[in-house]
């Protein structure tokens, strides 16, 4: 024997004596006080899948013996030290009513079971919309009162959030309920008349379980696992808990229902997803995917409804969101196993929840009928297969159509057309064979593309097939193209503008537009009109382009141009849409920052409400933007997350800048309320320094006007140095005023009109300051670009008019102005990164990395911050050197820190140059399952394993032959534990490490090297 096995033993024999006399004492407690428990879905009433095995699983005393019989079979399991047990009940045949009795310490006795075909019916409001809500009792009075059917029953979860999965659902209103006229008040329209129309078909019970949560957004609803393609939402923080937070609904509505079996999953959302429409089409097959993975079922039957028509009506409508969604919606029909329910002419669309729901429900019936039961039935309706154009009219071909095409009434409606501009007209269109519509419009002389039902509200769209099923909504047109952006090298000392808009006819108010930012010297002669930003689907590019840049046409103030102190870097916000996307007066927006070689980084995201304007520091640590609806807010540098309010008040901040380190900001008046404090006109600074967490103090500057409102202002240095002695300011008045710093008090030095001034920017030439602003009529979009010459600024007052230099072309129009970034040796990307992710995993929090090329490059340094801004060095990986392949890179971080973990790469050349990536965040709190094996000293290792309750671990080292070699015991509290093991006398080589904790078993290879230095 071995000395180690000696010592092994001896120890093994220590442990188990005191875990014997622990598991006593803790199994004799817990038989006196844990009796069986049964989640809340199993109930009386319960209707169960049939042919299936059927889990029943709850909680009782560890050790105790549970007992179920069901159908005069009986069934039994101990509990095991997880506290946990499962027993699986055979497969039956529909039928009922049943009797089941769980018996261990306790009993409890569940009656009223029936065994036939269950779903889930979930969604936003249109699928919770109840028979008692509204005239429901009234519409659909003559149903309700021929309701009673004890064969279908419903289940309704009630609404609740968490920010971690759940195992049971919050305690019910009502239970399983049968159908009848007492109980329908409190049944969803859609489901009820879907399990209606099913239960008629097939005569077996039909349950359905309503998981449904108001005015919600499809991120909710997938769980953080589904998310790992979005790291910006999978890594979201969950504080304060919001209905809104990704994952939120899912964990507390989804999660406690994934182990009861069904048969289906029924689905109708997507309104709250109106505003990221394009985004929709990836998040809603991630949906599909989740929900199957999380019920175990790859194949799972998934029917959804494509939203239904609402709003005014508009007809040519030229851009629609609605619209939009539903052809995201469409796109998931590509997915197996899946079918769509059209339901846009179902309403009268003066109700974002229309009562009109039973066609839905039969509809749905009629999918499941196809998907779920391979009955030969027509269930789609007429789709899109192809269109042809000749001469003035275009031929529209379509399948689906069962034995033929058929209208509605006598005029088909909701078709358009348009020739390139792709302005459409309402076109005349005639049903010309059994699957064909011709389709033309007399303004409309060279038609390329046509539309159907493209519209919020087509509520009379009239074109149907053989089985009465409308036809979708199409388009054969594309999102305004772009171009993969291009960087475009700046000029020091040139102005740059962000112009609105690239010469076509405007769109209507509050759509978005391009952003392009023109080049101008300082005298107006214009140096580059083509440099636009990413606005269409095909901008993004393998360079780190992720969002999109756009404008919202409107006179409201954004994407003001602000360069840092440094010259370094040219940043403002912007729109992450499609271009001719409807703009919401809330949501998201980019934070581009741009440097002097035209890299661009659109990685930074302002979510607290509608951002204004961006001003970055020097060393890019830290973002500050002004949210409309939130005041001054701070993010860290190419995050999602931790957006924070440091001056808060709703439509009182106008600009931020930062100057020798310190944030100032202008303000305007803005009430008290309950939520924020009164803000006056003023200019300030916010607290110390550049602050990050925390409302600030907000200290006037003495002397700096307090009846005006700034709109933009700039400090300048009379003596050329960085002792700011002027200031300029333009005003919501139509001014740009200037001060001057005497004796510590800011003394005012004159102020000239400018009508409609917009932003500003300026800087020193020797004794004089220029001063650049552009300006923007309100009603005729007029805009310039004008200069003020203030000479001998330190001792004139400022007086004389402004100066245009430039005027933008028609259809287009200036918002910001700043100089150009400078400083060529600041890049964006100091490789050409492909990717950089981080993401959980069981060992920690891995980061991903690809380069798609490098050029004499050294090495990695992993860095690793809490707070996005103070970041240390944790590793290094080495690179490839000098390459044009692409190139994977991992780094493993074994010790995260709680709660946001932020990490950024620091590639450092063969040269000592060196340049920071983006930054990711990764929650260390959604580490789950943690289990990993870390050697220390040449036989020494550290084993670290999380649990989520107190509880005793068996552990085994194994070869490859499958031998054991090591076997020992560990009392793990809940959390993360660490401990070392001895492994001595053992070959160099790979082996196995297993364990079992909380119910489950995991295993991990790992190396044991003999020749270990550390």
């Amino acid at each position: 024997m071995s000395k180690y096995l000696h010592k092994w033993l001896i120890f093994k024999g220590v442990i188990c004596k005191f875990l014997l006399i622990s598991a006593c004492c803790l199994v004799t407690t817990q038989f006196a006080s844990a009796t069986i428990k049964l989640p809340r879905l199993v109930i009386n009433g319960m209707v169960l899948q049939r042919d299936v095995s059927l889990p029943i699983w709850g909680t009782a005393a560890v050790g105790e013996t549970v007992n179920i019989t069901f159908k005069g079979q009986s069934y039994q399991t101990v509990t095991p030290a997880s506290g946990k047990w499962t027993i699986n009940l055979a497969p039956s045949a529909a039928g009922g009513p049943y009797t089941m009795v769980v018996a261990g310490s306790n009993t409890i006795t569940i009656t009223d079971i029936l065994i036939g075909d269950v779903y889930v019916c979930s969604g936003q409001s249109n699928m919770r919309i109840w028979f008692g809500d509204g005239n429901g009792p009234s519409y659909y009075a003559a149903d309700i009162a021929a309701s009673a059917n004890p064969n279908i029953r419903q289940l309704e979860i009630n609404f609740a959030l968490s920010a971690t999965p759940l195992e049971d659902v919050n305690p019910l209103a009502t239970g399983w309920e049968a159908a009848s006229p007492s109980t329908l008040k409190n049944f969803s329209v859609v489901a009820y008349y879907f399990a209606k129309d099913l239960y008629e078909k097939y005569q077996v019970p039909i349950g359905i379980i309503t998981s449904t949560y108001s005015g919600t957004i499809i991120e909710a609803w997938i769980s953080r696992e589904g998310l790992v393609n979005f790291p910006g939402l999978a890594n979201q923080s969950m504080t304060p808990m919001k209905d809104t937070n990704p994952s939120a609904i899912h964990n507390a509505m989804i999660a406690p229902i994934k182990r009861y079996e069904i048969k289906g999953f029924i689905w109708y959302q997507g309104e709250s997803n109106s505003s990221n429409a394009f985004e929709y089409r990836s998040l809603f097959p991630a949906f599909i995917a989740d929900v199957r993975d999380k019920f175990n079922k790859p194949n799972l039957p998934f029917i959804f409804v494509q939203l239904a028509n609402y709003s005014a009506v508009v007809n040519p409508q030229q851009v629609s969101a609605v619209a939009e969604v539903r052809e995201a919606q469409a796109m998931a029909l590509s997915i197996p196993h899946t079918a769509m329910v059209v339901a846009h002419e179902t309403s009268s669309g003066t109700d974002i929840h229309p009562m009109e729901k039973k066609p839905v429900g039969q509809r749905l019936s009629l999918a499941t009928q196809k998907v779920v039961y391979g009955d030969d039935v027509i269930y789609q309706g007429p789709s899109l297969l192809s269109s042809v154009t000749s001469g003035n009219k275009i031929t529209v071909t379509f399948k689906n159509v069962g034995t033929g095409l058929i209208k509605a009434g006598t005029t088909l409606n909701q078709f358009t057309i348009a020739g390139a501009d792709k302005v459409y007209k309402t076109a005349v269109a005639t049903i010309t064979g059994a699957n064909t519509v011709e389709v033309s419009a007399a303004t409309v002389a060279a038609p390329m593309y046509v539309r159907y039902a493209w519209a919020d509200n087509p509520k009379n769209a009239n074109l149907y097939n053989s089985a009465n099923l409308p036809a979708e909504s199409f388009r054969t047109d594309e999102p305004t193209p772009g171009v993969n952006y291009v960087a475009q090298a700046f000029t020091p000392g040139n102005l740059v503008l962000t112009r609105y808009g690239n010469g076509s006819t405007l769109p209507a108010m509050n759509t978005t537009v391009p952003i392009f930012l023109d080049e101008y010297s300082t005298s107006g002669v214009n140096k580059n009109l083509n440099r636009p930003m990413p606005g269409g689907a095909d901008s993004y590019d393998p360079n780190g382009i992720t969002n999109l840049i756009v404008g919202t046409h409107s006179f409201g103030v954004e994407a003001l141009l602000s360069l840092s102190e440094n010259k370094k870097y040219l940043s403002f916000t912007a729109n992450n849409k499609l271009v001719g996307e409807t703009v919401n007066s809330t949501g998201s927006k980019t934070i581009a920052v741009i440097t002097a070689d035209g890299g661009l980084n659109t990685n930074t995201t302002a979510n607290l409400g509608v951002a204004r304007m961006a001003t970055v520091s020097n060393d890019l640590s830290r973002v500050y933007y002004i949210s409309q609806t939130q005041g001054l807010c701070y993010v860290p540098y190419q995050t999602a997350n931790s957006n924070v309010v440091i001056a808060a008040g709703e439509n009182g901040y106008r600009t931020a800048a930062i100057y020798n380190g310190q944030l100032y900001v202008s303000t305007s008046v803005s009430a008290a309320t309950a939520n924020y404090p009164e803000i006056t006109k003023q200019i300030s600074t916010v607290g110390t320094g550049m602050p990050t967490t925390g409302i600030q103090t907000l200290t006037p500057l003495p002397g700096l006007p307090t009846t005006e409102i700034v709109r933009q202002f700039v400090f300048l240095a009379s003596a050329g140095n960085n002792v700011y002695d002027l200031f300029y300011g333009v005003t919501e008045s139509g001014k740009l005023i200037k001060y001057k710093l005497e004796s510590g008090n800011w003394e005012s030095k004159g102020f000239i009109a400018i009508a409609n001034v917009v932003s500003l920017t300026g800087s020193m030439s020797g004794t004089n300051a220029a001063l650049f602003s552009t300006t923007l009529n309100s009603t005729t979009y007029a805009s310039t670009l004008v200069k003020v010459d203030d000479e001998l600024a330190a001792t004139s007052t400022l007086s004389g008019s402004a100066t245009v230099i430039a005027t933008a072309a028609a259809n287009t129009y200036f918002k910001g102005v700043a100089f150009a970034p400078e400083n060529s040796d600041v890049t964006m990307l100091p490789v050409k990164l492909s990717f950089f992710t981080g993401a959980k995993d069981p060992q920690g929090v891995k980061l991903n990395w690809q380069t798609l090329s490098e050029q004499n490059s050294g090495r990695y340094e992993i860095l690793r911050a809490a707070d996005g801004v103070s970041f240390h060095t944790i590793g290094v990986v080495n690179a490839a050197g000098t390459s044009n392949k692409q190139i994977n890179y991992s780094f493993t971080d074994f010790t995260p820190l709680a709660g946001v973990n932020y990490y950024q790469l620091n590639q450092v050349d063969k040269d000592g140059a060196s340049e920071k990536s983006k930054i990711v965040s990764v929650d260390a709190d959604l580490i789950a399952s943690v289990f990993k094996i870390a050697q220390t000293a040449e036989a020494n290792f550290q084993v670290t394993i999380s649990s989520d309750r107190k509880s005793t671990s068996k552990l085994s080292v194994i070869n490859l032959k499958g031998e054991r070699l090591l076997e020992m015991s560990a009392i793990l509290d809940k959390g993360l534990n660490a401990f070392p093991i001895t492994l001595s006398g053992l070959p160099s080589g790979i082996y196995i490490l297993q364990s079992s904790v909380d119910g489950g078993s995991r295993a991990i290879k790992f190396y044991l090297n003999n020749e270990y230095i550390n």
